[in-house]
């Protein structure tokens, strides 16, 4: 009788951590992140590629993105809004020239 309760312990303990991890997770998600970084261009034709810290890093270019992306030149500095959907992937809200 005392390993099945301590069995049930272990396993609502366990059940518990999950919980909390997947909740951390999901606060990630959603949160719109604002960076700077050098415009390098179009990936295809819904992707653009931008390098932050020296990293490119493709954004995918959704219905509720503002910006001229037409307007921008390769090379160019940007500061763009994003965020991560429930997929991993990364969504580009908003992009804008740096002066």
């Amino acid at each position: 009788m005392k390993k099945l309760a301590a069995l049930m312990f272990f396993l609502v303990l366990l059940a518990g951590c999950g919980t909390a991890e997947q909740s951390k997770q999901g606060s990630q998600t959603n949160e719109v992140q604002t960076e700077e970084g050098t415009f390098v261009g179009l990936a295809d034709s819904h992707t653009i590629e931008v390098k932050i810290n020296n990293e490119p890093v493709s954004l995918n270019i959704v219905g509720d993105y503002e910006g001229d992306i037409d307007q921008l030149k390769d090379g160019e500095k940007v500061k763009v809004n994003y965020k991560k959907n429930e997929k991993g992937q990364l969504e580009l809200k908003k992009i804008e020239s740096v002066k």
